[in-house]
């Protein structure tokens, strides 16, 4: 059941609702709500008037799913409004800087720029990497600065963290397996779906260089495998840390681990769940496809309309990170 609440300080009101679309996309910043309210008087219901900066609060069968920011609503003759919520997300987006960051971890960074653009902080993590120096010449978003040192700290640790809202609140934890992980079926709750495979992002080897001209080195790493059948796809990185040969040997290992072999998309159409949203590993079993295997959400779009919830999922092999251009 659909419950939508604007909350404010100091009191909560429900909004009657037709129908919620609920969205995201991995490493795409903040998730989004487009709710479609009732606001004709003489339907019996009470009109809740909801403007632009208003908290408001979805729950689905009493569970919390999304809390954010109203930042655009439209109107109809007949007397429904669709209201457009991000989550707090949405302010590391928008909000830009320019910044030097010397011997700081990411979460350091992180909780630096969140209590200076008073952004509200849950949990954030020890990332434990410390990166000499991150420079950020040109307006950049608080979100990407973020995300530029999570790629910096993955790539020196393998380690992967992920940033989202909760409650209203920034968050940064480890981004790991859980111990439970949900599965779609053909003829239990898959309704339709649609598989892709290819090797436009494929590398068969990975050239990186750093350094200056005169002292630079360089490394390459191969898939001896993947060139015997597709050819030379080289993936080549200037990498501007300063690194020696064996750190840099690490990430060309890393980076080849990530884009070898083909990569495979599927999308689906199914019987909604909460707990797969942008970033989530799923289990996949579909017998005509042979596929019995994890994938993860790359975007996800849930509807939910009276007792009813479907979802659209987008899912790829891997959860890899998008470069920050």
């Amino acid at each position: 059941m659909i419950e939508l609440f604007l909350v404010k300080p100091d009191e909560v009101t429900e909004i009657p609702t037709e129908s919620i679309t609920w969205s995201g996309k991995r490493y795409s910043a903040a998730r989004k709500i487009e709710a479609r309210i009732l606001i004709a008087p003489g339907t019996g219901r009470k009109v809740v008037r909801v403007e632009e900066g208003d908290t408001v609060l979805f729950k689905w069968f009493k569970e919390e799913l999304f809390r954010g920011i109203v930042f655009g609503k439209n109107r109809t003759k007949g007397g429904m409004m669709t209201v457009i919520a991000y989550d707090i997300m949405q302010y590391l987006l928008i909000n830009k800087t320019v910044r030097v960051f010397t011997k700081k971890r990411v979460d350091q960074i992180a909780t630096a720029l969140m209590k200076e653009f008073e952004i509200p902080i849950g949990s954030i993590v020890n990332t434990g990497h410390v990166m000499k120096v991150r420079t950020y010449k040109n307006e950049t978003s608080l979100y990407d600065i973020i995300l530029d040192g999570m790629i910096e700290t993955l790539k020196s640790t393998s380690k992967r963290f992920r940033m989202y809202s909760q409650k209203g609140k920034f968050m940064l934890r480890p981004l790991a397996l859980p111990d439970d992980i949900w599965v779609l079926e053909t003829g239990v709750n898959i309704e339709d779906y649609s598989y892709s495979t290819s090797i436009e992002e494929t590398a068969t080897q990975v050239t990186m260089v750093a350094g200056e001209e005169k002292k630079q080195i360089s490394v390459t790493v191969k898939d001896e495998e993947g060139k015997k059948k597709f050819g030379v796809l080289q993936y080549y990185e200037k990498v501007t840390d300063k690194v020696n040969k064996a750190q840099l040997k690490n990430r060309a290992d890393q980076a080849l681990k990530r884009k070898k072999g083909i990569q495979k998309e599927l999308s689906i159409e199914a019987r909604g769940n909460a707990g797969l949203v942008s970033g989530e590993p799923v289990r996949v079993i579909e017998k005509d496809l042979d596929i019995n295997k994890i994938f993860y959400v790359d975007n996800d779009t849930h509807n939910f309309f009276g007792n009813r919830h479907t979802m659209s999922l987008k899912l790829i092999e891997n959860n890899d990170i998008a470069e920050v251009s």
